[in-house]
């Protein structure tokens, strides 16, 4: 008789389930649910509070030069909307404009364009669509746009 005939396999142990898992893996799962919630909870609170923004652009982005005279009120309603308890509405001039690049990390504006976005205030439309141009009222349009997005106040980082 041969004696390889005769072997046998030997037998495997069973496989490790994957449940129940180890107390580590639940403290595991546990910490990233809870990050996760943290950060949809942040994203939730930052997207809250830009709508501020995002109801400016999209008034801007609907405004023809017809319109024009509100772009500075649109400027103001943003900042009343940041800083709600603030004294800086009731500023205008030269106030006004370092209020406007205070606010904002880099100059967007200059000094005359911040005097013409002001003047358009007390312009009616038809004066305006007389004397503004469409590159003109385009390019200030654009730049109260960079504004809304750009713009800091202290309280934000």
């Amino acid at each position: 008789m041969n004696p390889v005939t005769q072997l046998v396999d030997i037998p495997l142990p069973e496989s490790i389930p994957w449940w129940p898992l180890a107390p580590g893996w639940y403290g595991v799962i546990l910490a990233i649910l809870l990050l996760l919630m943290l950060l949809i909870v942040r994203k939730r609170q930052r997207w809250m509070a830009n709508g501020y923004r995002r109801t400016a652009l999209a008034q801007l982005q609907s405004m023809t030069v017809h319109d024009a005279s509100a772009m500075n009120q649109v400027i103001r309603r943003t900042v009343m909307l940041a800083k709600p308890c603030d004294d800086k509405l009731s500023q205008t001039g030269v106030s006004w404009y370092r209020v406007i690049v205070s606010c904002s990390p880099q100059a967007i504006f200059t000094e005359a364009q911040l005097k013409q976005l002001e003047a358009l205030n007390y312009q009616s439309a038809k004066h305006i669509s007389q004397h503004l141009s469409e590159s003109d009222f385009s390019k200030l349009n654009q730049l109260c746009q960079r504004w809304v997005k750009e713009h800091r106040f202290e309280h934000q980082s």
